[in-house]
């Protein structure tokens, strides 16, 4: 009976905890917040901005803008690595044999 109870318990817990989850989503989505583009000015945000290359946002993070071109430079970062060990590697066969 006792093992029960505590299941019981624990699924109401896990209940009440997805239901605020839930909740929480749904105000955030009916309540954004605004944020608006700033300049870095401390070290840290210099720092995560890249020298101001991607947009800041109010709350001290980078904004979805920001985050797309800090992302499409990597891939271009890798892309160019990528094609420089292709070529490194067809030269290295073609010496060797």
């Amino acid at each position: 009976m006792d093992k029960m109870s505590r299941k019981a318990a624990k699924k109401e817990q896990k209940a009440r905890e997805k239901e605020r989850i839930k909740v929480e989503k749904d105000y955030s989505r009916k309540h954004p917040t605004q944020v608006e583009i700033v300049q870095p000015e401390t070290r840290e945000e210099m720092r995560l901005t890249r020298k101001g290359r991607y947009e800041l946002g109010s709350d001290g993070k980078l904004t979805a803008k920001g985050k797309s071109k800090r992302l499409t430079h990597r891939y271009n970062v890798i892309i160019i690595v990528l094609i420089l060990l292709i070529i490194a590697t067809y030269a290295a066969f073609f010496l060797i044999n």
